[in-house]
């Protein structure tokens, strides 16, 4: 018996200190991330925003996880990228313009992934404090806009809720 309880007090003490040697997010409870998850909002990032500061490109993620958050919006990340369908009108230009949604290889595409894969699993704060819409600053502003709080300019974008 005493035998079965120091093992069991040893098993404990190994769960419990294990956890020491992971890194920060791990320890906190860093989210796993699904790879369609993954793979949708890297596209997002990379067609939006992989010209982008880190910062612009962390800004672009959180709208499309903000919008997966939000009732009004379809529930998930690839749904809410993929809203309207591959014909017009649909929520992100590059998904239904009728080019390839292939992204090149290299540099920007792997830092467009680390930055989805950071957004995910929450290692990232929000930059755009809740923004559901973004407009490149070049664009003319459209009338959806005008109804819209403006809250943030990240980058050459603007951030609106």
């Amino acid at each position: 018996m005493k035998i079965k309880r120091i093992s069991l007090v040893a098993l404990v003490l190994v769960t419990v200190f294990s956890g020491l040697g992971l890194p920060a997010p791990a320890r906190a409870g860093a989210r796993e991330v699904p790879p369609d998850a993954l793979r949708c909002l890297a596209l997002a990032v990379y067609f939006e925003a992989r010209g982008e500061p880190r910062e612009g490109k962390e800004a672009v993620a959180y709208v499309v996880l903000n919008r997966a958050r939000e009732a009004q919006f379809p529930g998930g990340v690839c749904q809410v990228v993929q809203q309207g369908g591959e014909q017009r009108p649909c929520q992100f230009g590059w998904w239904c313009d009728g080019r390839s949604d292939k992204p090149a290889p290299g540099r920007m595409w792997e830092s467009s992934q680390d930055v989805a894969r950071e957004v995910l699993a929450g290692q990232v704060e929000d930059p755009t404090q809740g923004a559901l819409y973004f407009l490149r600053v070049k664009a003319r502003e459209p009338t959806w806009a005008e109804r819209l709080t403006r809250l943030a300019r990240i980058g050459g974008h603007v951030f609106y809720r």
